[in-house]
């Protein structure tokens, strides 16, 4: 590697490239990566993005790794495992969080889809997953509100009242008089008082959210985790998803923590492990 060259980190989703760049010379940390979000299904912008800036080495993971680095076809491109990619990820983006998670704890990365890994020692096991996630807000997003795009997504959910879409406990049961949470959803879109984009997108937010954080705390619990950090593209921006998820987690006894630059804890382990690879 040259004095003052760059090497790149790549996590490929169904949905969204994510993209790090750091100095060749020195350690990785959130302080020198330079961080890039890209349309998947744009390979040849973000082919040119990389072209330009001429990385030494590239690490690149996530589902369409292997198809980008035949595209690339220059021999840079190292392929890096996605769960331990997101590991080394985590790892070197907890270096400035903030925070210390449980050991074991659990790692849940809510993009497309969700998976759930176990983290125990430094080493990710993937022990769950979910098909509700950021591709579940956007596409029923679309059907119902006419509106696909992420952060206008973001805003109608916040302004919206997802209790006048949704059933809820308290909706049948007085307090007391079942031991659950009155204020938890009984049912996901079972009582539509209201058509509006806003509180149909709210009512979205919180069936991905509500589902995700009960599946992540059963696990969780299953696996001696006393933490859940909750990281991944669909969490960009997204405060109300972000209270959801707190809100429900809790309710099984687990803490729900939010990785900063979550989208990126992919591309920046896949970074280290290409880098650490040689």
């Amino acid at each position: 590697m040259s004095a003052g060259g760059l090497d790149a980190g790549v996590d490929l989703g169904a949905t969204l490239a994510k993209v790090v760049l750091a100095p060749s010379e020195g350690p990785i940390s959130t302080g020198t990566l330079d961080a890039h979000l890209f349309p998947a299904a744009d390979v040849e912008e973000l082919a040119r993005f990389l072209s330009d800036r001429r990385p030494a080495t590239v690490g690149a993971t996530g589902a369409g790794a292997r198809a980008f680095a035949s595209r690339l076809g220059d021999g840079r491109v190292r392929l890096v495992d996605e769960f331990g990619a997101w590991a080394a990820g985590e790892r070197l983006i907890l270096t400035g969080a903030g925070f210390t998670p449980s050991d074991p704890h659990l790692l849940v990365s809510i993009g497309t889809g969700t998976s759930m890994l176990r983290v125990a020692n430094g080493t990710a096991a993937r022990v769950g997953g979910t098909a509700l996630g950021g591709g579940t807000l956007s596409g029923l997003g679309a059907l119902l509100s006419a509106e696909r795009e992420h952060e206008a997504l973001v805003a109608r959910a916040a302004a919206g009242d997802s209790r006048r879409v949704d059933l809820l406990v308290s909706d049948l049961y007085r307090k007391g008089e079942i031991p659950i949470d009155v204020d938890l959803t009984a049912a996901s879109f079972g009582r539509i008082l209201s058509r509006s984009p806003e509180d149909l997108a709210a009512a979205v937010a919180r069936l991905v959210g509500e589902n995700v954080a009960l599946l992540a705390g059963a696990w969780a619990a299953a696996h001696g985790a006393e933490d859940v950090v909750y990281a991944g593209s669909t969490l960009r921006g997204n405060e109300l998803l972000k209270r959801i998820l707190a809100e429900t987690t809790a309710l099984s006894g687990r803490r729900a923590l939010f990785l900063p630059m979550g989208e990126f804890a992919g591309a920046a382990g896949a970074l280290a492990l290409a880098r650490a690879a040689g």
